[in-house]
């Protein structure tokens, strides 16, 4: 005769074990909000004759104030890029902020877990919540999370630092200066 106070227990473990998996196929219903922010700033990142991708930025009241969540990041890209070169790219965007080695090396195997290929036209968007949880979408479709202390504020610097690689888009996006 099967225990069902144990039955029970390992039905319990399971849902959680399951719930606690952030990659996911099914399309997010969590983030209504993210539709309602207000555009702050919009740019473009071209490198030498090639354009790399469109971007923009929302934030509550279509403003944006360093360190304060929630906000909406959107890249549209304008060539093909693997998940591999993405995931480089951002870890060397990283590198110059110096952040802690062994932070970089366990987000960007997050990253490569996540990550598709992209191609032109393709967007990948990420959502960042008050509790500095990110949520990211492949063409409007939920691809994962990422709920580590410290990534989100990492990340949004690539493009949001005023000291960052690319200080025109990075005005630009902020609202500091139209482009």
């Amino acid at each position: 005769m099967i225990n069902i106070s144990l039955l029970s227990k390992i039905l319990l473990v399971s849902l959680f074990l399951l719930s606690s998996i952030t990659k996911t196929s099914e399309p997010a219903t969590t983030l209504p909000e993210t539709v309602e922010l207000p555009l702050v700033g919009s740019s473009s990142l071209s490198v030498w004759f090639f354009d790399v991708y469109d971007i923009t930025l929302k934030a509550p009241n279509g403003i944006y104030t360093a360190g304060h969540f929630p906000l909406n990041i959107e890249l549209i890209y304008k060539r093909d890029i693997t998940a591999k070169q993405l995931v480089s790219e951002t870890v060397k965007q990283w590198k110059r902020f110096n952040l802690d080695e062994s932070d970089v090396e366990a987000w960007a195997e997050l990253l490569a877990k996540l990550w598709p290929d992209v191609k032109s036209d393709d967007i990948i968007s990420f959502y960042v919540d008050q509790q500095k949880n990110t949520y990211f979408y492949f063409n409007e479709e939920f691809i994962g999370e990422i709920k580590q202390q410290g990534f989100a504020d990492a990340f949004v610097c690539i493009w949001l630092d005023e000291n960052g690689p690319y200080p025109k888009m990075t005005k630009e996006l902020i609202g500091q200066k139209k482009s």
